[in-house]
């Protein structure tokens, strides 16, 4: 039992490693999709390639009300929600997250992150993310 486990590891790691990246796993459930379209960047035959054509137009800010906060809120999971309250809302220290939820301070780094950006795509309207 104490080589298998080992073992189990080091296969586990290979195979990442055979599919071109450490992250090869963790990409199948969440497939890369393109950020922002590669035709906002300048080409090869211009003077700065790979640079932005025009830089991005910051978008227009607007007050959000408290009950679409509140309904963006309840379309988080729990954890999640727990995490961003705490953190965002109450400013509690990591230290303190991890008491009340015995999440690590990565794992709520990473909970956080998710949770802001589900929280951005409810609250952000279609048409501003893709005026940017």
């Amino acid at each position: 039992m104490k080589v298998a486990i080992p073992r189990l590891i080091t296969n586990f790691t290979a195979r990442g490693r055979s599919l071109g990246s450490r992250f090869a796993l963790w990409s199948r459930w969440f497939p890369p999709t393109p950020i922002v379209d590669a035709d906002r960047f300048q080409s090869d035959g211009e003077p700065y390639p790979d640079h932005w054509r025009q830089f991005p137009r910051a978008l227009p800010r607007r007050a959000v009300t408290p009950d679409r906060l509140r309904t963006a809120l309840a379309t988080l999971p729990d954890l999640w929600r727990r995490v961003l309250i705490l953190r965002d809302v109450e400013g509690r220290s990591p230290t303190e997250v991890s008491a009340a939820t015995g999440l690590t301070g990565e794992q709520q780094r990473d909970v956080l992150n998710r949770a802001r950006e589900l929280l951005r795509e409810e609250l952000v309207p279609e048409s501003n993310r893709n005026a940017s």
